[in-house]
């Protein structure tokens, strides 16, 4: 690729003046070393943008596999502009570097048109050289009792990346009580921009202790949440004249003297279910308190409204500083204005009726923006952000995704993905039914499908879908090949959602718990107070027999859709939240090590297998089971691989393959054909045809590699003779709704895939393929459920391989050497097997013995504060 055209379209009606943008971008294996040598263009006249890009991982070669592009963009209102990209394997002529100064003192930087300080031991800045004529912002939290915190920064502010267009700041630390006691955590990122009068502030709290969770239940009230009253950022001036506060784009500012309070609260979300169920605290009490926003003055109500997206300003001797905050509605309560000398960014204000509750774990991050020149307007993009977009054929030809084609034309299978947008009844339309708004849900998935057996008339159930088949990754992959921003709105929200809500941000806990991924809400249940968390003490009984509590369990492990949000938008919370992911199932099924943790195991894994052998009941060599848990194990191994290629998680991912599957199993001991227990055998080889992909793309044939396609063979093979839609045999299922018929279509895909790689087969995969997919399509065209969540997130997921084209390399369809990785027969367990896996367990228990660890072990399991 010498050029590629990138296209920004500005359709919101008003004039954009050096908006940054940032967007992800993949290259072919070889094709670029180096981000020195890219250049932004404008494709009509030559001139050249300033621009900066960093690298977001690469390919085994070492060549950029996805690169992060930032520039600074004008656009005239209701236009587009075109970007061409030019790769000339060249270092080019950029422009200097933004040089922060760094001394003991402070942080300096000058962007051109802003001087901005940052304080080494405080999340404090300052923007402007003159004390008379300085802005100087706090960010701050108040205890449940009002008290100001103490800020203990363990991470002083640092440069995280500077370059042509940007420099990014970043601190982190804890807030303190009174008692010296940490209440809370903070990180803060800070980015300034070439000659711009803007900043970006990214602002996160977190608890990081765990929750208590008795008997495996997760209400709001736990021992282990805080309460806070009020997390703000203030801007204050030397001498304030003046405020204005404008509530919504289409209205008038409002102005006050700088003697006046002028302040909007947002206390609920403004729709027509403002006071839904899904906003109740602790206690059951609804939280909100009216409404939509009002804007006060000292004493009076001067405005109110529904949905405000407001701008707040104030003015000084020869300085003036507005400010906004993004998604200010859907994260309510929100709060913006001049109130006691300062303009007050309420992140979380203290105006609302409760004090807030952050739950063991959790973490919310908002953004906001400020603006230090004298245009009301300038902050009108922050609610409409610009969003540049690739041609979706530069997507498929550099490889970006596995099973991707930009030309496969509108297929009945993209006809029922398409209804996720519809106006009435798609992703964004039915936010409103249950109100999932407010910092806690905005992002999340309504999980409608949950209330398909409540009698006509009863009111849906609140329940959360979170990520549960990968709605992230299905969002992304649709945007690449549409272009449609709805896809990546979805896509953005909810992966910011996941990384902050859905992930158990702790250490505290069981390690098969800490920073897991919570499954979505429980099944055709209401969630009460359990949040996004599965269960509630509310609920007496379960969806899942025998169950009726438990924590992130690595069944729902979902971390595709947070790798692919980090490449197209370089947002790194997301790269974080893969890796932890990984940690976390690797230590789910592996352990960290200890001679109690391997006492346990021996109790869950080698005494059943002992019991069998006793009894002569054969039992599975198989070290992992054939389930969609470690199919998503592997998956998430993989993810984490593409990041860190220098690491070992390939490794382990072929070490999970090779004590899951074998070439040689007797697949009828697996019992696959019974619907509700064995389906879930279809990710794991799903999972399996990744890995494939993945080892074929860097041209690594290896003997793990023909033992993975071998065994991969031998399923589907079996399943073109044996398998058939599971509707078939209802009787099996508990619920025999549509769902299953939407689950069939990974039968359908992973023919096509098969087709791939074991061509002697080939027309019979494509044949089986196109019949079970034809009937996936038919029936759900005909179904009233075709538009709930986990019918469209499924068929999301598995979208693309029935249009995809490969180019395989020979070796990837040729017999290869797997002689040296066939350890024993396939089969049962022998005694021999089993007592060297209990020899290698006990010997792991005893090398890795030590008292600290064991009581640190005890201590989590038995909740011990």
């Amino acid at each position: 690729m010498d050029a590629l055209i990138l296209e920004c379209r500005e359709e919101n009606g008003f004039d954009r003046h050096q908006e940054p943008v940032e967007l992800g971008i993949p290259l072919a294996c070889g094709q670029l070393r180096s981000c020195d040598s890219i250049e932004l263009q404008n494709p009509d006249t030559g001139a050249t943008f300033v621009s900066q890009a960093r690298p977001l991982a690469h390919w085994p070669d070492g060549s950029i596999r996805w690169f992060a592009l930032t520039t600074l963009l004008d656009i005239k209102a209701v236009s587009t502009q075109q970007l061409k990209l030019v790769l000339s394997g060249q270092s080019q002529p950029t422009d200097e570097s933004l040089s922060p100064v760094v001394s003991a003192t402070s942080i300096a930087l000058d962007t051109g048109k802003l001087h901005l300080e940052l304080a080494p031991d405080k999340p404090e800045w300052t923007v402007g050289k003159n004390p008379d004529s300085r802005v100087t912002h706090r960010l701050g939290l108040q205890d449940e009792h009002g008290n100001l915190c103490t800020a203990h920064m363990d991470q002083p502010w640092k440069v995280m990346e500077t370059g042509s267009v940007c420099t990014v700041f970043s601190c982190q630390g804890g807030w303190k009580l009174q008692d010296q006691s940490t209440l809370a955590r903070f990180h803060c990122r800070l980015t300034a921009f070439r000659n711009s009068e803007d900043i970006r502030v990214e602002v996160a709290i977190h608890n990081p202790q765990r929750a208590a969770h008795p008997d495996g239940l997760w209400d709001l009230g736990d021992p282990g949440s805080i309460h806070f009253r009020a997390l703000t950022i203030t801007a204050t001036l030397a001498s304030p004249e003046s405020s204005w506060l404008r509530p919504e784009p289409d209205t008038s500012p409002l102005e006050q003297p700088g003697n006046s309070a002028l302040y909007l609260y947002q206390d609920s979300s403004g729709g027509d279910n403002w006071n839904s169920r899904n906003h109740i605290g602790a206690n059951g009490n609804l939280l909100p308190q009216f409404r939509g926003y009002r804007v006060y003055g000292d004493t009076d109500r001067l405005a109110e409204g529904q949905r405000a997206e407001p701008v707040a300003g104030l003015r000084g001797s020869g300085v003036q500083v507005s400010a906004a905050l993004q998604h200010f509605w859907e994260n309510f309560p929100s709060a913006i204005g001049y109130r006691d000398l300062a303009l007050v960014v309420g992140l979380f204000p203290e105006d609302s009726a409760a004090c807030h509750e952050l739950q063991g774990g959790e973490r919310k991050t908002q953004i906001a923006w400020f603006h230090y020149g004298n245009r009301q307007d300038a902050l009108n993009r922050v609610f409409r952000p610009l969003q540049p977009q690739l041609p979706s054929r530069h997507y498929e030809q550099s490889g970006a995704f596995p099973w991707f084609s930009a030309s496969g034309g509108r297929t009945p299978l993209d006809g029922l993905i398409q209804d996720g947008l519809d106006p009435d009844r798609g992703f964004l339309a039915k936010r409103e039914t249950i109100d999932e708004y407010g910092w806690r849900n905005f992002g999340d998935i309504f999980a409608d499908h949950e209330s398909l057996y409540l009698d006509p008339g009863e009111p849906p159930f609140i329940s959360h879908y979170n990520n549960q088949y990968d709605a992230i990754y299905g969002f992304a992959r649709q945007y690449a090949r549409t272009g449609d921003p709805r896809w990546f709105t979805l896509m953005d929200e909810l992966a910011r959602h996941v990384a902050d809500i859905d992930i158990y941000h702790t250490d505290s806990d069981r390690d098969e718990y800490n920073g897991g991924l919570f499954w979505h809400t429980d099944h055709y249940l209401d969630a009460h107070t359990a949040t996004h968390r599965t269960y509630s003490r509310h609920n007496s009984t379960s969806s899942i027999p025998d169950q009726t509590g438990g924590g992130p369990a690595a069944e729902h492990c979902y971390s595709t859709g947070l790798l692919y949000h980090y490449f197209l938008t370089g947002n790194p919370d997301s790269r974080d939240a893969v890796l932890k992911l990984a940690r976390w199932i690797r230590h789910s099924h592996e352990g960290r090590g200890g001679l109690l943790e391997q006492l346990l195991a021996f109790k869950k894994h080698e005494l059943p297998a002992l019991k069998a052998l006793l009894r002569g009941t054969p039992a599975s060599r198989h070290t992992y089971p054939f389930t969609r848990g470690t199919g998503n194990y592997i998956n998430t191994l993989l993810d984490a691989y593409i990041l860190e290629p220098a690491n070992d998680w390939l490794h382990q991912a072929e070490a999970v393959i090779h004590d899951t599957i074998h070439p040689a199993d007797p697949i009828e001991e697996r019992h696959l054909l019974n619907a509700e227990t064995g389906w879930s055998y279809l990710v794991l080889l799903t999972a399996l045809a990744r890995y494939l992909v993945l080892k074929s793309e860097n041209r690594n044939f290896d003997a793990h590699y023909h033992y993975a396609r071998a065994s991969f063979r031998h399923y589907t093979r079996w399943m073109l003779d044996n398998e058939h839609p599971f509707l078939d045999t209802p009787d099996q299922l508990e619920f025999a709704n549509h769902t299953w018929v939407a689950q069939d279509i990974r039968k359908a895909m992973l023919m096509h895939q098969a087709a791939w790689f074991d061509p002697e087969l080939k027309e019979r995969y494509q044949e089986r393929a196109n019949e079970w997919l034809d009937y996936v399509c038919q029936t759900l065209e005909q179904s009233q459920e075709r538009h709930f969540s986990r019918i469209q997130a499924i068929l999301l997921q598995n979208h693309g391989p029935h249009q995809a084209t490969l180019a395989l390399a020979p070796e990837a369809t040729e017999e290869g050497p797997i002689a040296e990785l066939q350890l024993g027969i396939a089969g049962p367990l022998t005694w021999a097997g089993l007592l060297r896996r209990i020899t290698r367990r006990v010997w792991r228990g005893i090398r890795t013995f030590r008292p600290a660890r064991e009581r640190a072990w005890l201590t989590a399991r038995l909740g011990v504060k």
